[in-house]
């Protein structure tokens, strides 16, 4: 009797102890920056932070400032994306123009995205072999533009595809060969790189698209979700202690917690998502 107590208490203590340490979060660095409008991160942990005016900031995984630019026409960015292997892409919808930079936030191309077949972008996100997707609330229509060429080479009527929806798009993102909209108050939609309807998970998001892995990743409620775009499945993680954090990003080597005002940086093995 004895025995088969203390077995059940070490099975007890053991699980515990389990539990607390999958749940631990040790912080690595901490970013304390003003008016932090848009964040992303590059596959080798630089992390980029543009302001309301369109600075681009970018920080080692240390948390450490490196460099800055700051284009000559200021205005709010809609999009900013670190996570491409060579480029960085920003869009803004206020001033209807993109612009690429290198890694070291030298502008590669910069441009107009208003030209003879589209009318009013939206939404607009750097894509695989030159091209950037768009969507132009003109026509409701998803396209695809060849910057290099500044063609328009494909396009998609979303109001023939989605007729039961507003098309307020928040956010387009193209993530392993697939399309990525979200649309207000509806869902995030997923097409194929031909622009072709796949399915949508009913998840109503105001955030911008994280993903990790075969996840979208968000936080809601004090937790961090990992759902599954394929399966739709659901696993959460508590936030670390005291964190109010609405926004996180996460690579193979960190994880970010950020909010308008500062930007928590952990090494991914110190955390929860260690074995995500």
């Amino acid at each position: 009797m004895m025995t088969r107590m203390f077995l059940v208490l070490t099975s007890m203590l053991l699980t515990f102890g389990g539990f607390a340490q999958t749940s631990t979060w040790n912080q690595h660095a901490n970013i304390p920056l003003e008016r932090i409008h848009l964040v992303s991160m590059d596959n080798q942990g630089f992390i980029f932070v543009a302001n309301l005016e369109g600075n681009i900031s970018q920080f080692d995984r240390d948390g450490n400032f490196q460099n800055i630019f700051s284009p000559s026409r200021q205005g709010r960015l809609s999009q900013l994306e670190a996570s491409w292997t060579v480029n960085i892409f920003t869009f803004s919808t206020d001033l209807q123009e993109y612009r690429i930079l290198d890694r070291f936030l030298n502008p590669i191309t910069e441009n107009k995205i208003q030209q003879d077949n589209i009318f009013l972008a939206k939404a607009a996100t750097l894509g695989n072999n030159n091209i950037i997707w768009v969507f132009d609330e003109s026509d409701f229509s998803l396209k695809q533009l060849d910057y290099r060429r500044n063609l328009v080479i494909q396009q998609q009527p979303l109001n023939l595809v989605l007729k039961n929806s507003d098309l307020e798009i928040i956010e387009i993102k193209e993530y392993q060969n697939m399309v990525f909209l979200n649309i207000k108050n509806e869902g995030v939609y997923i097409f194929d790189n031909q622009a072709n309807f796949i399915r949508s998970l009913p998840i109503v998001l105001d955030l911008k698209l994280s993903f990790w892995k075969n996840n979208l990743v968000f936080i809601s409620k004090g937790e961090i979700i990992l759902m599954n775009f394929q399966s739709g499945i659901q696993e959460k993680i508590p936030l670390p202690a005291n964190s109010n954090s609405k926004n996180i990003l996460v690579n193979p080597n960190s994880v970010l917690l950020f909010d308008p005002g500062q930007i928590s940086i952990y090494k991914k093995e110190d955390t929860p998502l260690r074995d995500k």
